[in-house]
């Protein structure tokens, strides 16, 4: 918005505003009143706040301070002329701000007419006295004054002697009539200056015109009369007091009378209780109940009251909280007492402010409830009366108490504390109280608090935001995790953020908090970028007149997917090197709903997988937690809170690109053994994949790397139980599948020796239960795959030197399916050390 409206600059008379400014303003309804133009709107605060109101969302008010002080008076102005520009807005003949700044009235005077113009589009008329008043012709009559007497013929110029005659008898009647009463401050007071009136009246477009002149003459001095008048109504008044009071002691007085006085004087002397005297008489009584009249002394040098706020750490933790929910059972009589009196609200709540300060973090959140339970119902009873409590007296109190505070959990909750005050309409001026009385640190930290209650649609998004890009870089860690929170509710939130320039820089910060915040809010980037339509209708499901090719099509879906790589980059950044397990349970937190929209991301999850504790891999494999959850973490000041649950099911969905990823791993790495992590992660891929609908190739090549590993396993007792399961698998995928899987039989059949010979109980009856289980299957099985498995397996197994099959417990296992008893092939070995070996527990 622009104007290039000419205004006429004025000169002012005296420190008074035109009248229609000074009734636009007031109308305005601003946050402070003008009494003093000079002093109250010099500083720019209201003028901002006056933009604001034509610039509703654009004027960020609590960037301005209503401060005298120097810096901030620049400060206000700094940020009106930045508003200026980004809005466009070019106010007439301004010229910059610093007349206004060195307290130069008429600058500021000027200024304000131009915006009154300027918004209202109305002209200021500049009033005819101060016309005359700043023209030369007042400046030559204040020097030559000449009087002038008027007649029923017009105005005729008095000689000196004529007014000096005149003045004399003036004088000498004053004396004759003034009254010995009245005080020569008040005769002072009535006495007027005389007005110079130019000669050059012509000249000012006046025109004076006598018609008619009529008068009463008065007897005696105005100012007795009007005395006379006053001491008739006093003595008036006290004439039908006096009456009055005659006619009611003429009543008599009866028993009825007697009982309602000492009703009214009951209710008085409750009346003349405060808000600490009951409180007292309840913790008196508390405390004489039978399981708290040993636990619970009193001070005897103080009330009971003052002995719970300073004992109240001690105290044990039934009674406290026993008290504060009595308090709250009976809100609203203690809510219907206080408001009676501002001195009791204010009582009250100092009380429970005493009480936050000395408790414990872990016990102060009954305390809490109670003041946000008070807070909102206050609201309710008195909101303009809360309202000016709140701002003037209990938040510069909350904000003594986030400063002494250690935790950051008990920080957390005192800022929650004031939204149970807080009115959406007067955000502006409750953080504008905070940041200045808070230093940048604690500031920030309520800010970061704060904007995680705000509302998609909040108009401090943009202010909040300012802030965060203002410290996120900072070399503060304070200030910088705060920020970041910042940046991260706002994209939550679905408010843009704008920091792709700095996604490397903010992902190479070290300490391991910032890392957190930094993969949260670069996989909520990635999530803004998906939910756009483009992402939708061209990459997740393209619709049918677009899978052609289009060279428009192409660009945008390049871009979108740079877009998601460039923020899984910055993610990976912060995630590694993994020394931390607060930080990869939320880098798998945050990133297990994207593992389908980024290859980078699903690496990343298996590295972590493999690479973290077993504890947090069965978590975040095998979690069935489906809601939200949140705890604290309190290592240092600086600390806030994360989620700690992890939703499975996103991660099932691609169970079968991380199997191919391990698999093509598994086939770089060229491993002997498979660790622990592996074999737990190539169970869960192959428990959460349905290979029928898999492609054949693929699943030829998984059946490729993984069966040596898998049959390597049987013979390995910490992996077992995997082992087991996957070697189930694999027979199923040959079996009913169909997935063609070469040497199978001599790599099974290998398996079986290498157990004999791990000489170990658990191996050996695991491959034995195995087997039997396969032979059992296969005498149900319709097919004859399996049968002619079990028969090369056997084959296999006897042609070896010594054969596996000499154990007695693995031949029986094969006598269901080849309907004969074992026989040596090898005649070096005798029948007798045959029957011998049969007869023992012998093991290989």
């Amino acid at each position: 918005m622009s104007s290039n409206t000419n205004t006429q600059t004025f000169q002012p008379v005296g420190k008074a505003l035109p009248r229609e400014i000074i009734k636009w303003i007031q109308g305005l309804d601003l946050s402070y009143s003008v009494k003093d133009p000079k002093r109250d709107l010099s500083n720019g605060f209201l003028i901002a706040e006056i933009f604001s109101r034509y610039y509703p969302g654009r004027v960020q008010m609590h960037s301005f301070d209503n401060s005298q002080k120097d810096e901030r008076r620049s400060n206000n102005y700094q940020q009106l002329e930045l508003f200026f520009k980004k809005n466009d807005i070019v106010i007439p003949n301004h010229k910059g701000f610093a007349e206004i700044l060195d307290n130069d009235w008429s600058a500021l005077y000027n200024f304000l007419v131009s915006i009154y113009s300027f918004l209202t589009q109305r002209k200021v008329i500049n009033p005819p006295l101060a016309s005359y008043v700043n023209s030369k012709e007042f400046a030559t009559s204040t020097q030559n004054t000449q009087t002038f007497l008027l007649k029923e013929k017009g105005i005729e110029k008095l000689q000196e002697e004529q007014k000096q005659e005149d003045q004399f008898q003036k004088e000498q009647l004053s004396e004759k009539h003034a009254p010995l009463s009245v005080s020569s401050k008040r005769t002072n007071f009535m006495r007027v200056p005389s007005k110079p009136i130019s000669q050059n009246l012509e000249n000012l477009n006046y025109q004076i015109e006598v018609k008619n002149i009529s008068y009463r003459p008065v007897q005696g001095s105005l100012l007795k009369l009007k005395e006379e008048q006053q001491q008739l109504e006093k003595q008036q008044e006290k004439l039908n007091s006096n009456n009055d009071r005659q006619i009611q002691d003429s009543f008599q007085k009866t028993p009825m009378d007697e009982n309602k006085r000492e009703a009214t004087s009951t209710r008085e002397k409750q009346l003349d209780k405060s808000i600490y005297d009951i409180l007292n008489e309840a913790l008196t009584q508390r405390q004489q109940f039978p399981q708290f009249a040993q636990t619970v002394q009193f001070k005897q040098n103080g009330t009971a009251l003052q002995s719970f706020i300073d004992l109240i750490d001690i105290y044990p933790e039934d009674f406290v909280n026993g008290f504060f929910q009595e308090l709250i059972t009976q809100k609203e009589a203690y809510i219907n007492f206080i408001f009676k009196d501002t001195n009791e609200v204010w009582k009250f709540f100092k009380f429970t402010f005493q009480c936050i300060q000395n408790l414990p973090v872990q016990r102060v959140h009954v305390c809490i409830d109670l003041v946000n339970q008070f807070g909102a119902r206050s609201l309710q009873k008195d909101a303009l009366k809360t309202r000016s409590l709140f701002l003037e007296f209990f938040l510069p109190e909350i904000c003594n108490l986030i400063k002494q505070s250690v935790f950051f959990e008990k920080k957390q909750l005192l800022i929650q504390m004031i939204c149970s005050f807080q009115e959406p309409q007067f955000k502006y001026q409750v953080i504008q109280t905070m940041k200045s009385n808070l230093s940048v640190e604690h500031f920030m930290q309520c800010l970061a608090v704060f904007s995680g209650f705000e509302q998609e649609s909040s108009e401090l998004w943009n202010d909040m935001k300012r802030y965060g890009y203002i410290y996120f870089l900072s070399a503060s860690t304070s200030l910088s995790s705060s920020a970041l929170a910042i940046l991260c509710n706002a994209a939550k939130a679905n408010s843009q953020v704008k920091i792709d320039r700095h996604v490397m820089a903010l992902a190479k910060n070290r300490w391991w908090q910032n890392r957190c915040l930094c993969v949260i809010l670069f996989s909520e980037m990635i999530r803004a970028v998906i939910k756009t339509p483009n992402y939708q209708n061209l990459i997740k499901s393209p619709q049918q007149g677009q899978k052609f090719f289009s060279i428009e099509n192409d660009r945008i879906i390049s871009d979108l997917k740079a877009q998601v790589n460039h923020f899984s980059k910055g993610i990976e950044i912060a995630s590694l090197p993994i020394d931390s397990d607060i930080l990869m349970t939320q880098s798998l937190i945050h990133i297990v709903d994207l593992l389908g929209d980024s290859k980078i991301l699903l690496e990343l999850f298996v590295k972590i997988v493999l690479e973290v504790s077993q504890e947090s891999r069965q978590w975040a494999l095998f979690s069935q937690e489906q809601q939200d959850e949140y705890d604290f973490f309190i290592p240092s000041d600086k600390s806030f809170k994360f989620k700690l649950n992890i939703n499975s099911q996103y991660v099932k969905q691609v169970s079968f690109q991380i199997l191919l990823h391990l698999v093509e791993l598994l086939n770089t790495q060229k491993l002997l053994n498979l660790p622990l992590g592996h074999f737990e992660l190539l169970h869960w891929c192959f428990q959460n994949t349905d290979f029928k609908i898999q492609n054949m190739e693929s699943c030829e090549q998984i059946a490729k790397v993984t069966k040596e590993y898998v049959y390597l396993g049987l013979s390995d007792p910490t992996v077992l139980l995997y082992a087991n399961d996957l070697a189930k698998q694999l027979l199923d995928l040959q079996f009913k599948a169909e997935v063609q899987i070469e040497n199978h039989d001599k790599i099974f059949a290998n398996c079986i020796r290498l157990a004999l010979k791990a000489e170990n109980d658990q191996v050996l009856n695991n491959i034995v239960e195995f087997i039997e289980n396969l032979v059992a299957e296969s005498g149900q099985s319709a097919s004859d795959g399996l049968k002619n498995f079990i028969r090369s397996v056997y084959d296999e197994l006897d042609q070896m030197n010594p054969s596996p099959l000499s154990n007695p417990k693995i031949s029986k296992c094969f006598e269901r399916i080849n309907d004969r008893p074992y026989q040596s092939p090898h005649p070096d070995v005798s029948d007798v050390q045959v029957q011998d070996e049969q007869q023992s527990d012998f093991q290989y």
